[in-house]
């Protein structure tokens, strides 16, 4: 950015840890090449106090906001309206003033499933009719299920905790009536998901600091699995690597 002065708007990132973003790079030098007086800050408020945090940006007049790890689940109670998938999923990931108006309604959605879904489709897969092994339960795993399903995908949860990953199969359920339950396996039982198309990684394991991590055993891995994995940092995570190694795109 050339300067920051008594008008330039703020927009940030909310994550703890936040560090690892990659946003403020890219949107300051949009906002740059656009000539926007505009700066994009990572913030990075405790972990209980996200709330203040979301006070803080009513009382400066933030333009907009991201929101990362840990709160996306959380921020929503302390916003005036959400979106249709975020109510879904409990998750958002984006925050943004209804029409515009700076000071009016707070609204919260999610572009996880978005994002997503363009990648795939730009790396040549079609996910309908697919059978994705969705690797985790939390909010951006419940958008993506969501636009899995309704691109006509098939799915198998792929979770920690059974209890939680039936909650979620039971909430698809109800919001895809026509569609069947996707069925849930614990990651020890991975194996026992006959045919999967694609593995989408939508848990945290891996992410900077802890890139020695994966959330499957590398012998899990086939030449005709598609692996995705939404994290961005490190660019390749060991989830990436033994994927390639073992022959998947």
């Amino acid at each position: 950015m050339a300067s920051i002065d008594g008008k330039t708007k703020l927009l940030a990132i909310f994550g703890n840890p936040v560090e690892h973003s990659k946003s403020p790079r890219m949107h300051n030098a949009n906002f740059a090449y656009l000539g926007i007086n505009a700066a994009y800050v990572p913030l990075r408020p405790g972990i209980d106090k996200i709330g203040d945090a979301v006070k803080g940006f009513r009382a400066m007049g933030f333009l907009g906001a991201n929101v990362t790890i840990p709160f996306k689940e959380r921020v929503g109670e302390f916003l005036d309206e959400l979106s249709p998938v975020a109510k879904f999923t409990g998750s958002v990931n984006t925050l943004y003033w209804k029409d515009g108006v700076t000071g009016g309604t707070l609204c919260g959605t999610t572009t996880d499933p978005y994002g997503a879904l363009l990648n795939l489709k730009e790396a040549g897969v079609d996910v309908q009719g697919k059978l994705v092994a969705l690797l985790g339960n939390g909010g951006a795993a419940r958008a993506i299920a969501f636009s899995l399903l309704e691109h006509g995908a098939r799915l198998a949860i792929v979770c920690r905790d059974r209890s939680k990953g039936e909650a979620l199969s039971e909430a698809l359920r109800g919001a895809f009536p026509g569609t069947p339950a996707p069925k849930v396996f614990l990651f020890a039982e991975f194996q026992r998901i006959a045919g999967v198309d694609i593995i989408l990684n939508a848990t945290s394991v891996g992410m900077t600091p802890d890139e020695d991590a994966s959330p499957l055993p590398k012998d899990v891995l086939l030449p005709r699995h598609f692996v995705y994995d939404i994290i961005y940092a490190p660019a390749e995570t060991k989830l990436m690597r033994e994927a390639k190694a073992a022959g998947c795109k």
